[in-house]
C-alpha cells in the first residue's frame, strides 16, 4: 500500500500549515546534512517560515562564513522591511541601507586601515585627521572623567 499522492496547494488551515512546515522543513534540513555529509559539498539553506522566523543551515566548509554575515544581513533587513508598508519606501530602502553598510564599513576601515594600500597624500591625509579627531575626543572624555573624579566625594 502507497502513500497518497498530495496535491500541491497553500493549506488553508494555518494550524495545519504551521505544522507542515515544521514536518517538512525539518526533512529540508536532514536532507541538506546528509548532502553535505555524503557528497563533501559545502551546502546552505536558508528558510523563512510564514512568521517571518529565519532558520539557516550552513554545512562547515568556505561558504559558511558568507553565509553567517548573508543571515545576518537578511534578518535584520526583514525586521526592518516588517514595519515598512509603504511600497514606494520599500524601493528606496535597499538603497539606502546598502550606503548605511557602506559607510560603516568605510568608518571601520578608518578605525584600522591597511597602511601599506595608502597611495594617495590626501588618503594619507584623511586617515590622519580621522585618527586626530579620536584621540581628542578621548582626551576630552579623559578630562570630563577625571574632573567627574576629583569633585565626587570618595567613599
Amino acid at each position: 500500500m502507497g502513500r497518497k499522492r498530495l496535491l500541491i496547494k497553500r493549506i488553508d488551515n494555518p494550524c495545519s500549515r504551521q505544522i507542515a512546515y515544521s514536518k517538512r522543513g525539518k526533512g529540508i534540513l536532514k536532507k541538506a546534512t546528509e548532502l553535505s555529509t555524503l557528497c563533501g559539498a559545502d551546502v546552505a539553506l536558508l528558510m523563512f517560515s510564514p512568521t517571518g522566523r529565519l532558520t539557516s543551515y550552513t554545512h562547515k566548509g568556505r561558504v559558511s562564513q558568507i553565509v553567517k554575515l548573508t543571515v545576518w544581513s537578511l534578518s535584520v533587513f526583514l525586521l526592518y522591511f516588517r514595519h515598512l508598508d509603504n511600497e514606494e519606501a520599500l524601493e528606496r530602502k535597499p538603497c539606502e541601507l546598502n550606503r548605511k553598510k557602506y559607510e560603516a564599513q568605510e568608518k571601520m576601515w578608518s578605525y584600522s586601515p591597511d597602511v601599506s594600500n595608502i597611495y594617495l597624500i590626501a588618503e594619507a591625509q584623511h586617515h590622519q585627521q580621522f585618527v586626530t579627531k579620536a584621540i581628542q575626543r578621548i582626551e576630552k572624555l579623559k578630562k570630563t572623567k577625571l574632573l567627574e573624579k576629583e569633585t565626587s566625594p570618595s567613599l
